[in-house]
Protein backbone atom coordinates (compact mmCIF):
# COMPACT_ATOMS: atom_id res chain seq x y z
CA UNK A 1 0.00 0.00 0.00
CA UNK A 2 2.90 2.51 0.54
CA UNK A 3 4.70 1.76 -2.70
CA UNK A 4 2.44 0.06 -5.28
CA UNK A 5 4.33 0.61 -7.90
CA UNK A 6 7.13 -1.96 -6.71
CA UNK A 7 5.45 -4.31 -7.71
CA UNK A 8 3.44 -2.34 -10.77
CA UNK A 9 3.92 -0.96 -13.78
CA UNK A 10 1.51 1.82 -16.27
CA UNK A 11 2.03 1.07 -19.67
CA UNK A 12 1.32 3.19 -22.99
CA UNK A 13 0.69 1.60 -26.28
CA UNK A 14 2.16 2.51 -29.12
CA UNK A 15 0.18 4.05 -32.04
CA UNK A 16 1.85 0.97 -34.12
CA UNK A 17 -0.22 -0.91 -31.45
CA UNK A 18 2.37 -3.99 -31.46
CA UNK A 19 4.51 -2.70 -29.17
CA UNK A 20 4.46 -0.20 -25.58
CA UNK A 21 6.31 1.42 -23.64
CA UNK A 22 7.04 1.57 -19.85
CA UNK A 23 6.05 4.79 -18.67
CA UNK A 24 6.00 4.95 -14.47
CA UNK A 25 8.45 2.84 -12.57
CA UNK A 26 10.96 1.29 -14.84
CA UNK A 27 12.27 -1.51 -15.58
CA UNK A 28 8.76 -3.72 -13.68
CA UNK A 29 7.31 -5.75 -16.43
CA UNK A 30 3.81 -5.47 -17.06
CA UNK A 31 1.24 -8.70 -16.11
CA UNK A 32 1.83 -11.80 -17.71
CA UNK A 33 -1.92 -11.27 -18.54
CA UNK A 34 -1.02 -8.33 -20.68
CA UNK A 35 -1.94 -10.23 -24.30
CA UNK A 36 -5.84 -10.56 -22.51
CA UNK A 37 -5.56 -6.52 -21.63
CA UNK A 38 -4.20 -5.87 -25.25
CA UNK A 39 -6.84 -8.07 -26.69
CA UNK A 40 -9.81 -6.66 -24.61
CA UNK A 41 -8.92 -2.81 -25.77
CA UNK A 42 -8.80 -3.82 -28.82
CA UNK A 43 -12.02 -5.16 -28.92
CA UNK A 44 -13.44 -2.06 -26.71
CA UNK A 45 -11.80 0.33 -29.41
CA UNK A 46 -13.00 -1.60 -32.34
CA UNK A 47 -16.43 -1.89 -30.95
CA UNK A 48 -16.48 2.23 -30.38
CA UNK A 49 -17.04 1.34 -26.63
CA UNK A 50 -16.48 4.38 -24.63
CA UNK A 51 -15.02 2.13 -22.27
CA UNK A 52 -11.09 3.56 -21.27
CA UNK A 53 -9.56 1.02 -18.78
CA UNK A 54 -9.34 -2.26 -17.60
CA UNK A 55 -8.09 -3.67 -13.83
CA UNK A 56 -7.09 -7.39 -13.13
CA UNK A 57 -6.69 -8.40 -10.06
CA UNK A 58 -7.10 -11.14 -7.86
CA UNK A 59 -9.81 -10.79 -5.28
CA UNK A 60 -9.97 -13.13 -2.53
CA UNK A 61 -13.56 -13.39 -2.43
CA UNK A 62 -14.57 -14.07 -5.93
CA UNK A 63 -11.82 -16.46 -6.59
CA UNK A 64 -12.95 -18.33 -3.49
CA UNK A 65 -16.60 -18.63 -5.33
CA UNK A 66 -15.09 -19.96 -8.06
CA UNK A 67 -13.52 -23.02 -6.41
CA UNK A 68 -17.40 -24.32 -6.45
CA UNK A 69 -19.43 -25.15 -9.06
CA UNK A 70 -22.26 -23.24 -8.01
CA UNK A 71 -20.66 -20.18 -8.70
CA UNK A 72 -19.36 -20.89 -11.86
CA UNK A 73 -23.27 -20.25 -13.69
CA UNK A 74 -22.46 -16.51 -14.42
CA UNK A 75 -26.12 -15.96 -14.48
CA UNK A 76 -27.05 -17.62 -10.36
CA UNK A 77 -23.78 -15.53 -9.38
CA UNK A 78 -24.79 -12.29 -10.81
CA UNK A 79 -28.35 -12.91 -9.20
CA UNK A 80 -26.93 -13.85 -5.83
CA UNK A 81 -24.59 -10.99 -5.62
CA UNK A 82 -26.85 -8.66 -6.43
CA UNK A 83 -29.45 -9.48 -4.26
CA UNK A 84 -27.28 -8.89 -1.17
CA UNK A 85 -26.94 -5.11 -1.51
CA UNK A 86 -28.83 -2.62 -3.27
CA UNK A 87 -25.44 -0.93 -4.62
CA UNK A 88 -23.90 -3.84 -6.12
CA UNK A 89 -26.72 -3.74 -8.34
CA UNK A 90 -26.33 0.17 -9.35
CA UNK A 91 -22.50 -0.19 -9.43
CA UNK A 92 -22.53 -3.27 -11.15
CA UNK A 93 -25.69 -3.39 -13.41
CA UNK A 94 -24.53 -5.71 -15.78
CA UNK A 95 -23.59 -8.55 -13.79
CA UNK A 96 -20.65 -10.45 -13.44
CA UNK A 97 -19.62 -13.08 -16.35
CA UNK A 98 -17.18 -16.40 -15.59
CA UNK A 99 -14.78 -18.02 -17.49
CA UNK A 100 -13.61 -21.39 -16.87
CA UNK A 101 -10.23 -21.96 -16.04
CA UNK A 102 -7.35 -21.40 -18.85
CA UNK A 103 -3.89 -21.15 -18.26
CA UNK A 104 -2.94 -17.47 -17.42
CA UNK A 105 -1.76 -15.35 -20.08
CA UNK A 106 -3.06 -17.71 -22.72
CA UNK A 107 -4.89 -16.71 -25.62
CA UNK A 108 -7.67 -19.14 -25.01
CA UNK A 109 -8.36 -16.92 -21.39
CA UNK A 110 -7.84 -14.10 -23.56
CA UNK A 111 -10.33 -15.24 -26.45
CA UNK A 112 -13.00 -16.48 -23.53
CA UNK A 113 -12.82 -13.27 -21.93
CA UNK A 114 -13.76 -11.19 -24.73
CA UNK A 115 -16.50 -13.22 -25.47
CA UNK A 116 -17.98 -12.66 -21.67
CA UNK A 117 -17.46 -8.92 -22.02
CA UNK A 118 -19.52 -8.56 -24.51
CA UNK A 119 -22.51 -8.99 -21.85
CA UNK A 120 -20.36 -8.28 -18.53
CA UNK A 121 -18.51 -5.69 -17.33
CA UNK A 122 -17.17 -7.75 -14.65
CA UNK A 123 -14.95 -11.16 -15.71
CA UNK A 124 -14.44 -13.82 -12.99
CA UNK A 125 -11.80 -16.09 -13.99
CA UNK A 126 -12.18 -19.36 -12.85
CA UNK A 127 -9.70 -20.00 -9.63
CA UNK A 128 -7.63 -17.31 -10.76
CA UNK A 129 -8.79 -13.38 -10.58
CA UNK A 130 -11.06 -11.16 -12.47
CA UNK A 131 -10.88 -8.49 -15.42
CA UNK A 132 -13.29 -5.45 -15.54
CA UNK A 133 -13.70 -2.63 -18.03
CA UNK A 134 -14.98 1.14 -17.14
CA UNK A 135 -15.12 4.36 -18.10
CA UNK A 136 -11.93 4.96 -16.27
CA UNK A 137 -9.98 3.16 -13.89
CA UNK A 138 -11.96 4.13 -10.48
CA UNK A 139 -15.41 2.56 -12.87
CA UNK A 140 -13.45 -0.52 -13.53
CA UNK A 141 -12.29 -0.83 -9.66
CA UNK A 142 -15.84 0.33 -8.07
CA UNK A 143 -17.42 -2.33 -10.44
CA UNK A 144 -14.85 -5.04 -8.50
CA UNK A 145 -15.24 -3.96 -5.15
CA UNK A 146 -18.96 -3.73 -4.97
CA UNK A 147 -18.93 -6.85 -6.30
CA UNK A 148 -16.38 -8.42 -3.88
CA UNK A 149 -18.22 -6.72 -0.77
CA UNK A 150 -21.30 -8.55 -1.81
CA UNK A 151 -19.56 -11.90 -2.14
CA UNK A 152 -17.89 -10.77 1.35
CA UNK A 153 -21.82 -10.32 2.75
CA UNK A 154 -22.71 -13.69 1.17
CA UNK A 155 -19.87 -15.61 2.81
CA UNK A 156 -20.30 -13.26 6.26
CA UNK A 157 -24.86 -14.55 6.51
CA UNK A 158 -23.38 -18.33 5.21
CA UNK A 159 -20.79 -18.75 7.90
CA UNK A 160 -23.42 -18.00 10.52
CA UNK A 161 -25.44 -21.14 9.30
CA UNK A 162 -27.88 -20.45 6.91
CA UNK A 163 -28.17 -19.13 3.02
CA UNK A 164 -28.50 -15.64 3.17
CA UNK A 165 -31.95 -14.95 2.15
CA UNK A 166 -30.86 -11.71 -0.24
CA UNK A 167 -33.00 -9.16 -1.48
CA UNK A 168 -36.50 -10.42 -3.46
CA UNK A 169 -36.77 -9.87 -7.24
CA UNK A 170 -39.28 -7.37 -7.12
CA UNK A 171 -36.66 -5.16 -4.10
CA UNK A 172 -34.03 -5.88 -6.99
CA UNK A 173 -36.70 -4.48 -9.56
CA UNK A 174 -37.11 -1.24 -8.02
CA UNK A 175 -33.59 -0.67 -7.65
CA UNK A 176 -33.18 -1.16 -11.29
CA UNK A 177 -36.77 1.30 -11.87
CA UNK A 178 -35.68 3.86 -9.50
CA UNK A 179 -31.89 3.83 -10.86
CA UNK A 180 -33.05 3.44 -14.45
CA UNK A 181 -30.48 0.78 -14.61
CA UNK A 182 -30.22 -1.48 -17.69
CA UNK A 183 -32.47 -4.43 -17.44
CA UNK A 184 -30.40 -6.83 -19.39
CA UNK A 185 -30.59 -9.38 -17.10
CA UNK A 186 -34.20 -10.05 -15.21
CA UNK A 187 -34.18 -9.84 -11.70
Amino acid sequence: ARDPMANGSIIRICEDCASYEIIARQPVKPTSELPSHLALHDYLIGSGSNYKASIHTHPTELVAMSHSREWLDAEHLTKTLWSMIPETLAFAPLGIGVVPYELPSSVKLADATLEQIKKYDVVLWEKHGTVAVGTDVMDAFDQTDVLCKAANIYMCAKSMGSEPDGMTDEAMKEVQDVFNLPKTRPC
